[in-house]
């Protein structure tokens, strides 16, 4: 498969980055998917999942919240796993490529977005006249736009970068390439203990303490981490007494429409 065609394939990933949320945000804009997408165009499916896997764990308590702009993890996880497999970079040294992708790209996206503050007057004045074609007409040629800055990231990134970047890769020392997958090796953890610091407090640190004793002193694969989750949620929801649970929401529904009247 030649470099031009596989731009295009890559690309055309990039686009669906921002075409996900155009669809009814189906979450398939996400490195665990797109990683192994990205290993199938280069032959690779083995090493995709691996890094789709990682990358998600890196990216998994990266969100935007308010005013903050998460990174890019779409653009990041194609064109670090396209380089990884390229290259022969090891798993932790590609984690270590989609952190300053994943900042560029995003950075790019921001100054798009300020752009469109001038289509978005250009919107505000069909709707104060009720032209509801001409706001949609607006947020389409938005939408376009988007998708289209997020396919030339990705064509011409790998078009015309492909090739220095696998040369300068192969310049660097073992030893650096080295240091570069230990801390990539972090990076992960990073990522959990990120998306944990959004939900943790006094009363669940407690199956955060159980789940750490399973892992580093009992040994328990992760699935079967996850099964005791499973049946954790369901001893303290009742998730088995369906009827205890559909009079516990009606008397939920009926109490806040109490409080909002």
């Amino acid at each position: 498969m030649s470099t031009f065609v596989q731009a295009v394939l890559l690309g055309l990933l990039g686009a669906y980055c921002h075409l996900d949320w155009a669809v009814g945000s189906l979450y398939l804009n996400r490195p665990i998917v797109l990683a192994p997408l990205v290993g199938l165009i280069f032959g690779d499916l083995q090493t995709g999942l691996l890094l789709g896997a990682t990358l998600e764990a890196l990216f998994l308590g990266s969100v935007t919240i308010g005013t903050y702009i998460a990174p890019d993890a779409g653009i990041s996880s194609i064109l670090a796993t396209a380089i990884a497999i390229s290259s022969g970079l090891d798993t932790e040294a590609a984690l270590l490529l989609a952190v300053p992708i994943a900042v560029l790209a995003t950075s790019l996206q921001n100054v798009l977005w300020a752009l469109f503050s001038f289509t978005s007057k250009i919107a505000d004045n069909y709707a104060a006249k009720a032209n509801e074609k001409g706001v949609y007409m607006v947020m389409w040629f938005e939408g376009f736009l988007n998708a289209l800055l997020k396919f030339l990231m990705v064509f011409l990134a790998w078009l015309y970068g492909s090739n220095s970047v696998a040369a300068i890769i192969d310049k660097i020392p073992d030893v650096i390439l080295n240091g570069m997958a230990t801390a990539g090796g972090v990076l992960p953890a990073i990522g959990l203990a990120m998306l944990a610091s959004t939900m943790m407090n006094k009363k669940n640190f407690v199956y955060l303490l159980l789940g750490y004793v399973g892992a580093a002193y009992l040994k328990l694969p992760t699935i079967a981490l996850a099964l005791i989750g499973v049946i954790i949620i369901m001893i303290k929801f009742n998730f088995g007494d369906f009827k205890s649970m559909l009079s516990g929401a009606s008397a939920a529904g009926k109490e806040m429409d109490d409080n909002e009247f």
